[in-house]
């Protein structure tokens, strides 16, 4: 029963962290994707003020002269406003400079500006080699630009002067289907054989037109797949970053429920390393100062039951005694005076023994680095697998005798660094065997685990105290200033053995 309870337990508790893990996920890529929007949106924003800039100042751009001007100018200075027509700031500019006269005319010279109703027909012919006309909007209607007069000429046929061939033949481009020409001081229409059909703004050709429409559907697929494309890279961006920091919370939550190994991730590699350089060199340290301080809290907690039991044993024999001396005190016929001093001195006693008994504890916490003493290897080992939590181990126990004469705190550390590197260089956490057994001069380690092995330089660098294969060279990796201070202090031997995965070392201590 309680089995099936701890089961179902541990199936929430994955599930929950899945759904954590979910909704980070989610998170991250709604955060991605709400800031390229944003940023998608400011840019098609300041594009499109940047488009209506150039197309508000096409006209000074690209018409610096009013001799260039045309059509397509005129439709863009031009405005129709209720009360009339409306010219921009440019083109008022430009009429300025040239002290020319602009009127918008329809094909009978009839005036619509500046001034409605006014027939400029005789002051188009009295300036007819002075002025230009422009088509305007539609066939009926044209802009005349009368620039100073510099020419004089005599007509005797004015009043027979067709106004709307005479308007036309006075268009730019080619736009003319008439040439005027005077003979006998009579003015005299013939058709233009280069002239050109005037296209208005609202009159395109059915292949304008479709040109029109597949520039406006480019744009619109452009969009969509600009919107795609920033969904897609806003999911790979946020699953590239929000991965690994799954790993590192996993590791974290390790830590935070006193497992002290990173768990297995297929994220973890030296790209993640690499990104998040500062964040694995922390959660490093903790997992290594955390470990650490479990070790130390060990052997301080050895250390304590020992004194615990001293302690205990020593003071029995005066407190046997002091409560027999008081049970001789509640006789009336004994003297008091001299079991009293006994009791004195019986306290005396005692209060001498725990400050020594204090003191030797002092010292032997202050001297546990470095010396010796007999204690029980496979507890020692289980106490450690239990601090770290890790479940993937198989231990060997192949003791004749159970204690090994050596330092406790070194030992201790010694195989948690070894466990520390095999979790730490694999990606999937691989199964570890410890076989431990007697030799005549001391004891035998055999290290195993079934990961992706050392390759050829580790391995001859590795018996190098200073040697590591981290990225975080800062006291700590694989070969081990503490692998190598233990084997130093029992005066033992390390060897690497061959093995077809993963890696095998033996450890000699005497």
């Amino acid at each position: 029963m309680m089995l099936t309870i701890l089961n179902l337990f541990r199936q929430y508790e994955e599930k929950v962290t899945f759904i954590e893990v979910d909704d980070m996920n989610k998170r991250f890529t709604w955060k991605f994707t709400k800031y390229i929007f944003i940023f998608l949106t400011i840019t098609l924003i300041l594009a499109s003020i940047g488009i209506g800039l150039f197309f508000t100042n096409i006209s000074k751009l690209a018409y610096n002269d009013l001799n260039t001007t045309d059509d397509f100018y005129m439709d863009i200075a031009i405005s129709k406003e209720d009360n009339g027509y409306e010219l921009n700031d440019d083109l008022k500019q430009k009429l300025k400079e040239n002290n020319v006269q602009l009127y918008i005319i329809d094909n009978q010279g009839n005036a619509l500006y500046p001034k409605k109703n006014k027939n400029i027909k005789n002051k188009l012919i009295d300036n007819i080699y002075n002025t230009r006309t422009i088509p305007f909007k539609n066939d009926h209607l044209s802009v005349a630009l009368i620039y100073p007069q510099k020419y004089k000429h005599n007509l005797n046929n004015k009043e027979n002067i067709d106004i709307n061939k005479l308007i036309n033949s006075l268009y730019i481009n080619n736009y003319n289907a008439y040439q005027h020409i005077e003979k006998n001081n009579k003015m005299m229409f013939i058709e233009n054989p280069a002239h050109q059909k005037v296209v208005y703004t609202n009159e395109f050709t059915e292949i304008e037109n479709n040109t029109f429409k597949f520039l406006a559907i480019s744009y619109l697929l452009l969009l969509l797949l600009n919107i795609i494309l920033v969904i897609m890279f806003a999911l790979i961006i946020s699953r590239r970053i929000s991965k690994p920091l799954f790993f590192y919370n996993d590791w974290i939550e390790n830590l935070s429920k006193g497992k002290l190994f990173k768990p297995s991730s297929k994220h973890y590699n030296k790209r993640t390393k690499k990104l998040f350089k500062e964040l694995n060199a922390s959660v490093e340290k903790l997992n290594l100062q955390l470990t650490e301080d479990k070790i130390y809290q060990n052997q301080i907690n050895y250390y304590r039951e020992k004194w615990l039991s001293q302690i205990s044993h020593d003071l029995k024999s005066p407190l046997t005694s002091i409560y027999g001396y008081a049970r001789l005190l509640s006789s009336e016929t004994i003297d008091t005076k001299k079991y009293a001093l006994l009791i004195s001195d019986k306290a005396s006693y005692m209060t001498e023994l725990i400050d020594s008994l204090n003191k030797n504890f002092k010292q032997e916490t202050d001297q546990m680095n470095v010396h010796k003493e007999a204690f029980n290897v496979s507890e020692t080992l289980a106490q450690l697998i239990k601090s770290i939590q890790y479940n993937k181990f198989e231990i060997n126990n192949h003791l004749s005798s159970k204690e090994f004469y050596g330092n406790k705190l070194y030992f201790e550390r010694m195989m948690m660094n070894l466990i520390d590197n095999s979790i730490d260089h694999n990606k999937q956490n691989p199964k570890i065997q410890i076989t431990i057994q007697n030799q005549e001069d001391g004891l035998i380690v055999d290290y195993k685990d079934d990961g992706k092995g050392i390759n050829k330089t580790t391995e001859k660098n590795m018996l190098h105290s200073n040697f590591t294969t981290k990225d975080n060279k800062e006291g700590h990796g694989i070969g081990c200033t503490i692998i190598m201070d233990c084997i130093s202090f029992h005066n033992g031997t390390f060897k690497i053995l061959p093995t077809k995965k993963g890696v095998h070392f033996r450890i000699l201590l005497k």
